[in-house]
């Protein structure tokens, strides 16, 4: 368990959480996961889930989800609720898995994000990683909107 600086607790999730899992990745993203299939990443020994807790809350606010296999991993997805946007949670998140991948031998985080999605890549850049690649519409557009090009990035860890 990790406090951040903003009053948001970071822990470790299990299949307790797989019902408000779901309903967050659903309001964050068009495609929705259920918690059937939170359920199977949280029994994924590769995966690893953790969650932002407000002040004792119950459901978390905010989730991360990475995937690791031998000295890579990959952030699956993050979401933060859109109530608890812009207080550092994203952030908190990733630094926490970071250093919980850091300790266990990663060398590279890599991730793909919305090219259009201005807020998360200034955030990733922020954090070190480097756009290393990117997959042509790769996102699909929605309600007459094009497809979006997903960025490919890294984090060496060596170097964070």
């Amino acid at each position: 368990m990790r406090l951040l600086e903003n009053g948001y607790t970071v822990k470790d999730l299990g299949l307790e959480n797989i019902n408000g899992l779901a309903s967050l990745h659903k309001s964050a993203f068009t495609r929705g996961w259920e918690a059937h299939d939170f359920a199977q990443f949280v029994q994924d020994r590769q995966m690893k889930l953790l969650g932002a807790f407000k002040n004792g809350g119950r459901e978390p606010s905010a989730f991360l989800l990475v995937r690791q296999v031998e000295d890579e991993a990959e952030v699956i997805s993050i979401a933060v609720g859109r109530t608890h946007r812009r207080r550092g949670i994203g952030v908190g998140l990733l630094d926490a898995a970071i250093d919980e991948l850091s300790e266990s031998g990663v060398k590279e985080l890599h991730l793909e994000v919305d090219g259009q999605n201005n807020a998360a890549v200034e955030l990733y850049k922020n954090m070190g990683f480097e756009v290393v690649g990117e997959r042509r519409a790769y996102y699909p557009g929605g309600h007459g909107k094009t497809a979006a090009n997903a960025l490919m990035m890294c984090l060496h860890l060596d170097d964070y």
